[in-house]
């Protein structure tokens, strides 16, 4: 389809003994390119779209790589990224409702439709006065140079969006829709106009609209074939092949070359695009259902791994710096303006949403920028113009530099925004069980990373709601790790919108599936007085944590209880280090906006029948040391052990005071620095203690003991020999102002997301079947570095 006059035309073809040689070539020195560059990038907290864009120019422009490229794959690489083009549009058509331009525009819709038509009047006005077409500006060139600038790329923007960390932010999510919309308004009418741009086609402007028309025709009716039938055709097997089972392989096949069909011969014949027609094909293609997860799964990874690199090596090869014109001198100062044009036009835009819809004008300037996103398909229309020869090379290079341009300055952008909200953002409540109100509902974060963690949550829940008179509400996110084969296209199940964001990926639906339905039947059984929300936590390890901070500010949760990263083995012990969930928790123990607790379950999750009135009460003990950890556990002790099913035994370490006053004197020397902050602490530690004593010990129903330790190897022994007398340990992570009884603990632990305490409870040479529930109280030391943009 193209004239790639920038490739050598003698092109050689590989014999077998330098076939897998050049092959390895080729591997490792895009491997160590990408690195490369990806190393210098990361500081500017570049996206990756980036770097392979970079490293394509790069490699594209080195002359014995593309003929190394032309020796291993003959003539394909132009067709490889044609075909990686096709299967791109097919899943952006999947992820589309065309049902939301016939409903009443919401503030998504208005911000999109605001951009485009300020966006198409200006480019229109102004374009052809830079001389952008190889010959004389025509209107079609216009216009459709217009329209194609007036895009946003949803797919980039949308993971743009979640790798900076504010997906759940107003502004994300405003933005996300508002792409969503004006994808695919402007991809509608770039498929109306290479209607009357017929495929392959030389014929002057006379023949070109009488054979549009033509097109026209043939084409609604293969559309109003393709709704009604196609439907039919994709349920048929969906009936034949449920979730769960393999698919067979005859529906397979016949469903690969149905697609095939349908978006190469089918359109070609009536002299249509066949890349335009996969993504006409993706809307009519049912969005529910195995076969379409199925489709973006597959064509993801595909994408990531084979195609997409294919195609960036191929516009780099294509943007060649040594077929620019004497004449194009001037071609950055046109870069310059054309981007000014188009972000000028989205501005606007934003600014008149902004009026319509009351939001403040700084906000819109930064929606002006996120939609004037450009990416994959924008580039394939400037190569697509370069192979028509309707542009210059100069003019294609200056293209492919503005998508890249206008993806660099977005997190340029959300820095200057979060630096503004971290500046005019208003004092933090505390969000502490110490601290909450008791006519207040609780509200906690429940954080699962799959199927094992559901039974030990739905237990933790339903001892947190105390007595069934108070009311609690329970927020329970799936901890999902983001990567390239689940990541690339989100399915928002209300368009638009990310509260009810779905998976693509089989097995993420999958599971999101069981914990809900797990969730509701202890609901429905015994979950009266317990407002239960289910939300969802997709990034990556390395930024997880922000996406839970965001959720537990947002839902002004008090406690935020995540599992801990190892599982119990059937024979009793742990199983391996799950790394990422290991940062994760560590991190968010670091930036938490509320109380933490990492759960470790040993048994918690087996015990059954929670809520009857016959149920077997669950032995409980809080350990307390003293520090404002132990003073949040025993506040959460204090709830759970109105539980009809809980025995609680508050179990308080206190030192030794018959001692060796020669040891004594040389530790009081040693800590006269912090003796009044001890005291203090201790002074807060036994107005706690009181309270709890006279709220709850009074009536009768929990269990005291006082142990009297000299230091820390008398606690640690003394821990051990509550082994087989407890099924969960309640306990303070650390927060203990220089404590004799744990002093030299933390030299030798090595999980200080536990603490020293919780990590000897946790322990396997500890016990086989006692679980631990570590909490950390939240403090608001340091908290004005760790702001949010904005909340749900």
């Amino acid at each position: 389809m193209y004239n790639q006059t920038t490739v050598d035309q003698d092109c050689h073809y590989a014999t077998g003994s330098t076939f897998a040689a050049a092959t390895l070539f080729i591997c490792l020195f895009l491997f160590f390119i990408t690195k490369f560059f990806n190393m210098l990038l990361v500081p500017f907290q570049q996206p990756r779209l980036i770097t392979e864009l970079t490293v394509g120019l790069v490699v594209g422009n080195m002359g014995f790589m593309t003929q190394l490229l032309e020796m291993v794959i003959p003539q394909l690489v132009s067709s490889f990224a044609e075909m990686g083009m096709s299967c791109y549009l097919l899943v952006l058509g999947l992820e589309m409702d065309l049902a939301v331009l016939a409903k009443k525009p919401n503030r998504e819709a208005i911000v999109a439709y605001t951009g485009i038509i300020s966006t198409f009047l200006i480019t229109s006005t102004i374009t052809p006065f830079i001389k952008l077409g190889k010959d004389a500006n025509t209107i079609g060139f216009i216009v459709s140079l217009s329209i194609t600038l007036t895009g946003t790329s949803s797919p980039v923007l949308t993971r743009l969006v979640t790798d900076l960390r504010i997906s759940r932010s107003d502004i994300g999510r405003l933005v996300i829709g508002a792409g969503l919309h004006t994808d695919m308004v402007t991809m509608l009418l770039v498929s109306m106009s290479l209607v009357f741009h017929p495929y392959k086609s030389r014929k002057n402007d006379q023949m070109k609209l009488k054979e549009g028309l033509h097109v026209l025709v043939v084409l609604a009716l293969i559309i109003v074939f393709l709704s009604t039938v196609l439907p039919i055709f994709v349920n048929w097997l969906n009936e034949r092949n449920p979730v769960g089972k393999p698919m067979k392989g005859s529906d397979l096949v016949l469903f690969v070359a149905t697609m095939m069909i349908l978006c190469t011969t089918g359109p070609t014949m009536v002299g249509y695009s066949p890349t335009m027609a996969s993504f006409l094909i993706g809307l009519a293609f049912p969005r529910k259902g195995r076969l379409s997860k199925m489709m973006i799964s597959k064509i993801n990874q595909i994408m990531n791994y084979v195609m997409f690199p294919l195609f960036f090596i191929w516009i780099g090869a294509l943007a060649s710096f040594r077929d620019l014109r004497p004449d194009e001198k001037f071609i950055w100062l046109k870069l310059l303006s054309l981007y000014a044009i188009v972000t000028v036009g989205k501005v606007l835009g934003a600014l008149l949403a902004a009026m319509l819809l009351g939001f403040p004008f700084h906000v819109a300037v930064a929606i002006g920028f996120f939609l004037n996103v450009k990416g994959h398909f924008h580039m394939y229309v400037a190569a697509y113009a370069l192979g028509e020869d309707l542009v210059t090379t100069g003019t294609y290079i200056m293209m492919i530099l503005l998508a890249m341009l206008t993806i660099a300055i977005i997190p340029l952008v959300v820095k200057v925004m979060v630096e503004g909200a971290s500046r005019k953002r208003s004092p933090y409540r505390q969000m502490t069980l110490q601290h909450l109100d008791p006519s207040t509902e609780l509200r906690i974060l429940l954080g699962i990373h799959g199927p094992q963690n559901i039974p030990s949550m739905i237990n933790i829940m339903e001892v947190s709601r105390g007595n069934k008179a108070t009311r609690i509400g329970v927020y329970v996110t799936d901890m999902i790790e983001i990567n390239d084969c689940n990541s690339t296209i989100f399915v928002p199940e209300v368009y638009g919108s990310l509260e009810n964001t779905t998976m693509a990926d089989e097995t993420v639906v999958s599971l999101r599936e069981q914990i809900t339905n797990a969730i509701l039947s202890y609901v429905e059984e015994s979950g009266k007085g317990i407002n239960v929300q289910r939300l969802l936590a997709i990034s990556t390890f390395a930024n997880m944590h922000q996406d839970l901070c965001n959720l537990a500010e947002a839902v002004q949760a008090s406690l935020l209880i995540l599992p801990f990263h190892r599982n119990q083995r059937p024979d009793g012990k742990m199983d391996g280090v799950k790394h990422g969930f290991r940062y994760v928790n560590r991190k968010v123990l670091r930036q938490a906006p509320c109380s933490v607790g990492v759960l470790v379950d040993r048994g918690l999750g087996r015990i059954q029948k929670r809520s009857a009135p016959t149920a077997a009460r669950i032995e409980v003990a809080v350990v307390f040391i003293g520090g404002k950890d132990d003073r949040e556990a025993l506040y959460y002790a204090s709830r759970i052990a109105q539980h009809p099913a809980i025995n609680l035994t508050a179990v308080r370490f206190l030192e030794e005071t018959d001692t060796d006053k020669s040891s004594t004197k040389k530790h009081r020397r040693k800590l006269r620095s912090v003796i009044k902050m001890e005291e203090e602490e201790r002074k807060l530690d036994d107005e706690c203690f009181t309270e709890f004593y006279e709220k709850s010990m009074s009536c009768g129903r929990i269990g005291y003991l006082e142990k009297h330790v000299i230091d820390a190897k008398g606690t640690v022994s003394t821990l051990k020999s509550f082994e087989g007398h407890y099924a969960l340990f309640i306990v303070g992570r650390g927060g203990r102002v220089n404590s004799i009884l744990t002093s030299g603990m933390s030299d030798w632990e090595e999980c200080p997301d536990l603490g020293p305490i919780g990590e000897i409870l946790a322990d396997s040479d500890f016990s086989l079947t006692a679980s631990v529930l570590v909490v950390q109280q939240h403090c608001l030391d340091g908290l004005e570095n760790e702001f949010t943009v904005m909340s749900i």
